[in-house]
């Protein structure tokens, strides 16, 4: 889950759709404010989340009874990534500007034992989420997993942003830290459905940068054009 703008106080997206060509994986950024315009898409990454987060994961409180998985922070202020490989989706994630309600205030507050951090330079990282059969115990190459982490980081660094919230599986905490996101916890371990959850503060920079390309064994940025803030 995590689960990964107009301007970066406000939460928007100056361009909407920013793919990248690597082989045949593709990763896009969706402004929340231009899915219309990938309606077709959407829907399928919709479809994506309620079959990992509802019938894998069992999230019960997300289940729709027409098969999508969105709920109220799918708005004009939610950022979109979608990894492609062809045309299946093995991959997404979303943003959310912490100026704003979202999951850590509105939905999950018990998770952290105060409240959680808030600011331009902050946003949630939230339904992140790769493929059954994408998946690996240590990600590695072009894995989906690294992909979507590193167009966080390039998205973040592009847009001033520099920390993200996330309430993601406890296991994924230690896979950060050797990706060199500086992390700290929030509260403690909460089950959802069929997951161990705990809420994180995990911030980044170069260095997280340069290990995830080292990881990827590639030194070429996941986006082709960087979203700047206006």
């Amino acid at each position: 889950m995590v689960v990964f703008d107009h301007s970066a106080g406000s939460g928007g997206v100056t361009s909407s759709v920013y793919p990248t060509n690597r082989g045949s994986s593709m990763l896009m950024v969706i402004s929340g404010s231009d899915i219309g315009r990938h309606a077709s898409l959407m829907e399928r990454v919709f479809r994506f989340r309620h079959k990992i987060f509802v019938e894998e994961k069992r999230w019960e409180d997300l289940r729709h009874p027409d098969g999508l998985e969105r709920d109220r922070f799918d708005d004009e202020h939610a950022v979109h990534q979608v990894c492609l490989n062809g045309d299946e989706i093995v991959g997404y994630q979303r943003l959310l500007p912490t100026t704003r309600p979202h999951l850590l205030t509105d939905v999950l507050q018990d998770l952290c034992r105060q409240k959680p951090p808030r600011g331009r330079r902050i946003f949630e990282w939230t339904r992140f989420c790769v493929a059954p059969g994408r998946r690996e115990l240590r990600p590695h190459g072009d894995s989906p997993f690294l992909e979507l982490a590193q167009g966080v980081v390039e998205w973040g660094m592009a847009n001033r942003v520099d920390t993200v919230t996330a309430a993601i599986d406890w296991r994924l905490m230690v896979i950060a830290m050797q990706l060199r996101f500086f992390v700290r916890p929030l509260g403690f371990p909460k089950r959802v459905g069929r997951d161990e959850v705990v809420a994180l503060r995990m911030s980044f920079d170069a260095e997280t940068l340069a290990t995830l390309r080292e990881a990827r064994g590639r030194h070429t940025p996941v986006l082709d054009k960087l979203l700047s803030a206006a």
